[in-house]
């Protein structure tokens, strides 16, 4: 059960001649929204914390520093949980002249959004709350927030405008239930990853409340007192992460930024993860000063400034590492061998270089003319292998008098953490290649039972030349030779190919089917295969009851978060682990038209690894299961030895708790089905006790680093994400009932013209995916009638527009490479 405390009012009364004069007379209420802990944001900080220390800045900026009356405050600790309607109710009984609700704001779409927002009160019909003056307030605020936050806004908006308005508004009950001028000021996004590792920091609060002292001097025609406040960012120069422990200093004051033992340490058990590198000096002088700027690990920085009297004075800083550069990885490896022109020379170094120096400090051996190219930043160099010879042992090397782009620091060439050494790297080239592409795995890797819809996946061991392959892939029903005709998609992966036949039709159950690949596939060097390959399978008699999770066809990315914007997911590196949409790489067994990406790049110097790819709203996240159900996705590997698993809440809703399946080796490269069979197969080990108890839904994918042979980086993409139930399936569904229909079609609507509604019917002959949609003169999509799959059979789909203009419009029917079109006529 909730404790509730009374509120607790602060009243304070200065024995000191005030400051600032002009707010005799007047009042606050300022309210901290939320209580306690609640609103957590990422990495374990809640926005209740955050705003509570704002609201205690910003009522001692007033009683401090003014000649204000009162200041009222909603709580002042962490204890105390206060509701919305004690709020309001206590501000009213006290007949407050003014009414603040301090928030920050969160997002479902990505971990990159973050703006300043104010909402004032408005009604239904846009006009402003009375008593007015919350408008006004937040036409000043949002300017002096926004401007000290430096981050982008979205305005000062009604709350009615902004939400719509259910009722006769305002929309916000702080605004509705009070009867003074208020508003709500949302100071950015606390899902935002940078953003609220500011959050942390004790004096970011208080620039937060400065900015809403000044707003209030403002709205009252009262000058700002002299600021005289320095203050800003220290970062990396070459990656742009903030420094923990940087030291900036003025005059006699200095101010050390937020570290892992200071701060970080309460959010995190990773003493890398977390980085802010604020700093934040007041009473400062006025005039031209010096600052100095200091880090272990890096140069020092002097800077001179002119400190502002009417705001923040803002100097960010860029401080240059001492750490010389040295080289991350190489490919090939150390002794390894490549094909010349095929394969190139990979060079991933530690810092941005100064390609000049490299390039003339970089000798090979036997001597060969060698092309650079570089990217990266400049960290990575390439080196085109065109003039190198075959069988022929080469060595590298990059003389210590490379020097890294910033800070010219010597070339670290044995990686002992002291420039000044030569890099000695050796490999040899391959023999002129005189042998055929071999195939060296294929799916259906298994004779029996094999599903009814398979993506057939054939790996090369090696890259092929794909002119004319198409022709050369057959499928066939082995008892009758007939052809099943399919598309073919062909993808290089870590420089081999592997090719992708996607039949156009369901199989036949409990029927063997043969694969053939026929002579005449090459390789890029022109070897080519000399005879036909065959590959036998049997289908199983079983199907899949299809229940969608998410087929990523829509915008999926405002459902799923990007994977940093979990506090789960640890020992990544940030800017290059991303989720983005794919329109080229899909599952065609599904007809797919878009399928989800992640990269990832994982920290090879963490000691831990978890990217949490979270499935946090929308339609999707509404989908509920439980155990005698089959979890499914379509993964595209990437053959990085990393693994990957499920997720799923448990026991839904009271008490979510969360289970995993077994982690699945991502050693296969090209389309895959991966099943969690959630009755007969185990679970793993995460946040909950390894039992599926209750209601499930999904919570997210996950993936964790090998350190043995896993990939540093790499590329998967994941696509129809489902629940399935097997279905028996005794003969063929073409020929389960005579009365079921011969052909896909699409019957004309009736009535038409129509008003209110109308029947559109079609029919299929055998289960397979339908869509029905319906667009307007112009093209645009107005409705999605199904998107779904479908036994054979006829069906009847009920569509009424009341919510469309009159007009003509057009209904589009999609089924296993059929299409049909037809129009129909709406009158109001």
């Amino acid at each position: 059960m909730k404790k509730f405390f009374f509120l607790f009012f602060a009243i304070e009364f200065l024995t000191l001649k005030a400051q600032v004069t002009g707010l005799s007379g007047w009042n606050i209420y300022l309210d901290p929204g939320h209580s306690q802990n609640e609103n957590v944001g990422i990495y374990g900080y809640s926005e209740a914390k955050k705003v509570l220390r704002v609201g205690l800045a910003l009522r001692d900026y007033l009683l401090k520093e003014t000649d204000i009356d009162t200041v009222y405050i909603s709580r002042t600790n962490d204890d105390q949980y206060v509701t919305l309607t004690q709020r309001t109710d206590q501000a009213n009984s006290l007949g407050a002249a003014w009414y603040h609700s301090i928030h920050s704001d969160a997002a479902t779409m990505g971990s990159n959004v973050n703006s300043t927002l104010l909402l004032w009160g408005q009604y239904k019909n846009g006009q402003e709350k009375i008593p007015n003056g919350g408008k006004a307030m937040s036409d000043i605020m949002v300017q002096i927030l926004t401007a000290g936050y430096r981050i982008p806004t979205r305005g000062s908006i009604g709350d009615c405008t902004f939400y719509g308005c259910t009722g006769t508004g305002p929309y916000l009950h702080v605004n509705r239930e009070t009867t003074m001028p208020s508003e709500l000021s949302e100071a950015g996004f606390h899902t935002n990853p940078s953003q609220n590792q500011r959050n942390m920091n004790a004096e970011w609060k208080k620039l937060e409340a400065r900015t809403l002292f000044w707003s209030i001097l403002k709205y009252h025609n009262i000058p700002r007192p002299p600021v005289r406040i320095l203050t800003g960012i220290i970062s990396d120069a070459e990656t742009g992460i903030p420094i923990n422990g940087a030291t900036a200093t003025v005059d006699t004051q200095s101010y050390t930024t937020d570290t892992y033992q200071s701060l970080f340490h309460l959010y995190s058990t990773d003493s890398t993860q977390l980085h802010n590198g604020f700093y934040y000096l007041e009473n400062v002088p006025s005039d031209s000063l010096k600052l100095v700027v200091t880090a272990p690990g890096y140069l020092s920085d002097t800077s001179y400034i002119a400190v502002s009297d009417t705001f923040f004075t803002f100097k960010d800083v860029q401080l240059v590492s001492t750490v010389p550069p040295t080289l991350l990885s190489s490919s090939p490896t150390e002794n390894d061998s490549i094909y010349p022109g095929m394969d190139n020379i990979v060079f991933n170094f530690s810092r941005k270089m100064n390609r000049d120096s490299v390039e003339a400090n970089l000798i090979i051996t036997p001597a060969a003319h060698l092309i650079f190219s570089w990217s990266n930043s400049d960290k990575t160099l390439k080196i085109l292998t065109d003039s190198l010879k075959f069988s022929t042992n080469y060595t590298i090397k990059i003389l210590p008098n490379a020097v890294s782009f910033l800070g010219n620091l010597l070339f670290d060439g044995n990686g002992d953490g002291i420039g000044g050494d030569t890099l000695v790297y050796n490999f040899k080239t391959k023999q002129l290649d005189q042998y055929p592409p071999k195939i060296i795995s294929f799916y259906p890797d298994k004779k029996e039972n094999v599903e009814l819809r398979p993506v057939i996946r054939i790996n090369y061991n090696e890259k092929i030349d794909f002119t004319g392959v198409t022709n050369l892939l057959k499928l066939v029903k082995a008892s009758d030779q007939m052809e099943v005709s399919g598309s073919v998609r062909h993808y290089v992966i870590n420089n081999k190919s592997v090719l992708h036949f996607f039949p156009s039709k369901i199989l036949d159950s409990s029927e063997v089917y043969q694969f053939k690949i026929l002579a005449g596939v090459k390789d890029i060097f022109g070897n080519t295969t000399a005879a036909d390959t065959s590959i036998n399978f049997k289908t199983g008699d079983t199907d899949f009851q299809v229940t969608s999770i998410d087929n990523f066809e829509g915008d999926f990315t405002a459902n799923w978060w990007q994977p940093t914007a979990s506090g789960s997911t640890v020992g990544v590196v940030p800017d290059n682990t991303k989720i983005l949409i794919n329109s080229s790489v899909t599952n065609l067994v599904t007809n797919s038209k878009r399928s989800m990406q992640l990269n990832y790049e994982w920290d090879t110097g963490a000691t831990s690894w978890l990217i949490r790819e979270y499935l946090n709203t929308g339609t999707p996240r509404n989908i509920t299961f439980n155990k005698s159900y089959i979890l499914q996705v379509y993964v595209f590997g990437d053959a990085s030895n990393n693994q990957f698993r499920f997720a799923v809440d448990d026991n839904v809703p009271p008490g979510t708790t969360h289970e995993v399946s077994p982690w699945y080796t991502i050693d296969w490269s090209g389309w895959k089905l991966v099943s969690w069979d959630m009755t007969n197969d185990s679970t793993g080990s995460w946040l909950g006790d390894g039992n599926l108890d209750g209601t499930l839904r999904f919570d997210s994918f996950q993936l964790t680093h090998n350190p043995i042979n896993g990939a540093q980086s790499g590329v998967i993409l994941f696509d129809d994400l489902r629940v399935v139930k097997k279905i028996i399936v005794s003969v063929n569904e073409g020929e389960i009932a005579s009365n079921l229909p011969s052909s896909f079609k699409l019957f004309q609507n009736y009535p038409n013209p129509f008003n209110p509604a109308t029947i559109i019917t079609y029919q299929v002959p055998i289960r397979s995916h339908v869509t029905l949609k319906v667009y307007d003169m112009l093209g645009r999509e107005v409705a999605t009638l199904v998107n779904e799959e479908k036994a054979p059979g006829k069906y009847n789909v009920k569509f009424n527009p009341s919510y469309l203009p009159s007009g003509v419009y057009f209904y589009k029917f999609e089924s296993n490479n059929y299409v049909s079109v037809k129009k129909m006529i709406f009158l109001k």
